[in-house]
Formats: structure tokens, sequence, C-alpha cells
């Protein structure tokens, strides 16, 4: 998953289309559950709209779900699921709730309506990708603390968080393209006077700027 665009938080927009209001809104979720979650909210603050409409991508792709909840089949959940696609999204959930306004729009009126809704849900969005990141802690002597300190700031390590014992153990994380480099850096240059251990890798999301 690293490196991998999905939402920040979720969005809205809507549309009006012959009458017909579109309204979309995406979310970022962790897995189908949360995504199922989320549809069945949308569910219950609409249950006088006509039709919700779905698509989730979730996992890289392992998890693929489009409903066109009783639109004419292709015209709704494909459209907005292919959208999602097309943006290179991942862990990403998009609803479209139809109140139907009396003008029948076609299989091709549909399918424009229900991608020009989940589009400007997309576009009002804050993006932001997944990065591989390490955890570490590392126990030194009070004597060391304040030059590993400064060392892990100046190799871009980040959420340093000290804890005062008989040693001094230090939580840090960093991208994990840079883990390598660090631990090395830190066991040469402290020669066996700290003890490094590798909590392991996790994916932590970023907003992109």
């Amino acid at each position: 998953m690293n490196n991998a665009l999905t939402l920040l938080k979720p969005s809205e927009a809507e549309i009006v289309e012959k009458k017909s209001r579109f309204i979309a809104e995406a979310a970022p979720v962790t897995d189908e559950r949360a995504a199922q979650e989320f549809i069945e909210t949308v569910r219950k603050k609409n249950r006088d709209a006509r039709h919700v409409c779905y698509a989730y991508y979730l996992g890289g792709g392992r998890t693929v779900r489009c409903s066109d909840d009783g639109e004419p089949s292709g015209t709704a959940g494909l459209p907005i699921l292919d959208l999602i696609k097309k943006r290179g999204l991942n862990d990403v959930v998009i609803t479209v709730t139809r109140y139907f306004g009396g003008i029948l729009l076609g299989a091709p009126g549909l399918v424009r309506a229900y991608s020009a809704s989940a589009k400007a849900a997309l576009d009002v969005g804050e993006l932001a990708e997944y990065c591989e990141v390490n955890k570490f802690v590392v126990s030194c002597e009070y004597k060391d603390f304040d030059k590993l300190r400064y060392m892990l700031e100046s190799f871009g390590a980040y959420g340093i968080e000290p804890e005062f014992a008989e040693k001094v153990d230090v939580t840090f994380v960093c991208d994990s393209c840079l883990a390598t480099d660090i631990q090395r850096k830190l066991l040469e240059t402290f020669s066996g006077r700290i003890e490094l251990i590798d909590l392991g890798v996790s994916n932590e999301l970023r907003p992109i700027k």
C-alpha cells in the first residue's frame, strides 16, 4: 500500500440534472465493513431518495463492489467505480443519492449524471497517501541522549518520544526507505552503547500538499 492515493477525509457535492438531485459523498475507508457502514448511514439519512448507488475499491483491488440500486444496469455503480480507478484511488467509497425530479434521463444521461456528481465530490476532497514507515525503540545512556535526539532529527526521524528510567528509551518513526541508513549510522556512531529494536512496518496516512 506504499504511496497509494486515497482521501484524507469525507467530501460531498451535489449536481442537478433535469430536476433530479444527485448527491455524491466520498470517504476513505479501511475495510469492507467500514464501506458498508458508510453506505448504510447514507441510506438512513436519505430514506426518501429513490436510489443510493455506490462503488468502493479496497486493498489495491482485492475488494471491489458497485451497485446501481435499481437504476438501469451499468448506468450508476460502474461509472462511479471507473472514476475511482481513473483517479488512482484506493480504500475509497463513493455513494450517489438520487432524488428523482420527474424527468427520465435515459441511460447516457444517467451515466453522465452519476459520473459528474462523483467527480464533483472528489474534486472538492483532499487527497492523501499511504506511506510505509518503520517504528523503532532505542535505549541509550543519559549522556548520549542529546546527541541521539539531534541525529534522529537530522536524519528525518519524527515522533521522537523519550522515556526516562534507568536508561533513556526513545521511540521514533521514519520512512521505511530511510530505516536501513538510520540503523547503520546509529550503531556506527554509538558503537555498542545503544540497543536498537525495530517494532515493524506500518502504513501512515499523510495529506498531499
